[in-house]
């Protein structure tokens, strides 16, 4: 057994208790009549948010890899619509290993070369998300002190595009320096700027779902569930993050006194959001067969 399958093991073993007694005193009956009536019209806002987040990260992408590895913007599209879908019913980093062996198979560029640029793709999300929380923070505070905890992420977002300007990249060789030479620059700071769109049309796709089922959804209850998620979501243990998603939601509005209830069924129709859609697009473009042999390459490699 791998030590992934070992750790995972015993997070099950010692959650379980938990969830048993959870599922056994939890309000079911009102999560679901609170699903039941929820408006049509904001989930489906919520669904073309998600893919419009999908859209601007394959796009963000597009522009991190195509110096490297020229390729059609539309391969980098059906690409990370097809790596979702994977980690919609599989878990880990199968979906990302899924976006790389698309681009691979369609493009003749190496696997490795394509899966590498998925490390700087990281490291631009990451870097725009910095830049989405400053400036959520500072034009729309949610508490008294928010626009200078904002003020402090953009300082923090500006040394390090200070440091790595000052990083003399082109004295190393490599996949990653590669992508980063001053040469390539344009191409990262329009790959951050997609990056900043991507975690925005999260940011709306969350709130307009919470909305949905009759929470009185403020820019804070929907920043800090977005935020709650993404951390919860890291390791991905679960098919899509099931469990996970819906109890990062209901401790993230705990703190906004929001009933538990209420909360699970916001993440059962983000979870919907999130995966049916995205499921249909990725098999409209490899089919059925074409996913199931994808997860079952990435299962095998792990």
């Amino acid at each position: 057994m791998s030590r992934r399958a070992w750790i995972t093991t015993v997070l099950v073993l010692i959650a379980s208790p938990f969830a048993i007694r959870f599922a056994s005193t939890f309000p079911w009956a009102q999560s679901f009549d609170t699903l039941a009536e929820a408006d049509w019209l904001l989930l489906t806002a919520a669904c073309v948010g998600n893919i419009v987040s999908l859209a601007a990260k394959g796009a963000s992408w597009h522009l991190l890899l195509r110096p490297l590895a020229p390729f059609p913007w539309r391969t980098a599209q059906a690409a990370t619509f097809v790596g979702a879908a994977v980690n919609s019913i599989s878990v880990s980093v199968s979906g990302e290993a899924a976006r790389a062996q698309v681009v691979a198979s369609r493009t003749g560029n190496s696997f490795a070369t394509v899966a590498g640029s998925l490390v700087l793709t990281r490291v631009v999300e990451a870097m725009g998300l910095l830049l989405f929380l400053a400036l959520a923070l500072i034009l729309m505070p949610p508490w008294p002190a928010a626009r200078k905890v904002g003020a402090a992420l953009l300082g923090a977002a500006a040394v390090l595009i200070l440091v790595f300007r000052l990083v003399p990249w082109s004295r190393w060789h490599g996949t990653f320096i590669t992508m980063v030479t001053p040469g390539s620059r344009g191409s990262l700071i329009g790959a951050t700027v997609l990056s900043v769109c991507n975690w925005i049309a999260q940011w709306a796709s969350y709130h307009w779902c919470i909305a949905a089922t009759g929470i009185a959804a403020t820019p804070a209850v929907s920043l800090s569930t977005l935020v709650m998620a993404n951390i919860a979501g890291i390791l991905r243990l679960t098919p899509g993050n099931v469990g996970v998603l819906q109890g990062s939601l209901i401790l993230g509005m705990r703190a906004f006194e929001i009933p538990a209830a209420k909360a699970l069924a916001a993440g059962l129709a983000l979870q919907a959001v999130q995966v049916i859609p995205v499921l249909a697009i990725g098999i409209g473009i490899v089919g059925t067969q074409g996913l199931r042999q994808l997860v079952a390459r990435r299962a095998e490699a792990v």
